[in-house]
């Protein structure tokens, strides 16, 4: 078994929450719940597939969510995937992670075309899903 490697411990820089994705089987009701509930707006988009409305915010680099349709999600207490910005190059992190052992469940790829960055998702130590984001691969 390979030895893990171990980053010093520090507080972090910036906030780990980049991106969150709540799945829906009804998008208008869905869009409508959280409309009236916390007055907050959404942009609809159509991205890899998925029908998605996202959570418009003043900073555009600012964390945010969407609320996602989609066949291979649905809503449940094991629906939600955060995406956390841990690093500003993804492809160490991920080269680290495999390394220790850790389950890539879907490797780096770009996010319209690198525009908005790299994501991946891994596996934890508990079997959840976690994304990871950063801005450049």
């Amino acid at each position: 078994m390979q030895e893990q490697q171990m980053l010093q411990q520090a507080p972090l820089q910036q906030a780990p929450l980049v991106w969150g994705e709540i799945a829906v089987e009804d998008m208008a009701r869905a869009k409508a719940f959280y409309q009236t509930q916390f007055g907050v707006r959404f942009r609809d988009e159509l991205m890899f597939g998925m029908e998605m409305a996202i959570l418009e915010t003043e900073a555009p680099q600012a964390a945010s969510i969407a609320l996602v349709k989609h066949d291979m999600m649905r809503p449940s207490g094991a629906g939600s995937i955060l995406y956390l910005h841990l690093s500003d190059h993804l492809a160490p992190l991920v080269e680290r992670l495999e390394q220790n052992g850790v389950e890539i469940a879907l490797p780096i790829m770009a996010i319209k075309e690198g525009e908005c960055g790299y994501n991946c998702v891994i596996v934890d130590s508990e079997g959840n899903r976690v994304g990871l984001w950063a801005s450049a691969k």
